[in-house]
């Protein structure tokens, strides 16, 4: 009885992750195959031009660049983390269509 039980579980637990599992593996692009893709798509600025604008406003070291989807439909942003030597670190957005700083925010206190 104990075996099948576990067996049972054990059945029950491979089913469930299946779906998970497949879903996972669903999209093979990598988000800077995604990110071209978008950028050429609606003309927006490259993840390079993101890049050039976020140091000119916050010279240091890019530590992240994320092409997001702004809220309310309000278009593309690149979200772009900076570090400086003493560590400090803000968070650039830019509007992905133009270029122009949407926001700069300070991680330190």
């Amino acid at each position: 009885m104990k075996n099948t039980w576990i067996k049972t579980l054990s059945a029950l637990a491979i089913a469930a992750a299946i779906p998970f599992a497949a879903h996972a593996d669903s999209d093979h692009r990598s988000n800077g195959q995604r990110d071209a893709e978008i950028v050429k798509t609606f003309g927006l600025i490259s993840a390079e031009q993101a890049r050039e604008i976020a140091l000119k406003e916050f010279p240091g070291v890019v530590t992240e660049l994320e092409l997001d989807d702004r809220d309310y439909g309000k278009g593309w942003k690149w979200e772009v983390e900076v570090v400086n030597a003493d560590g400090k670190e803000v968070e650039v957005d830019l509007d992905a269509k133009t270029g122009k700083v949407l926001k700069v925010e300070k991680d330190w206190f």
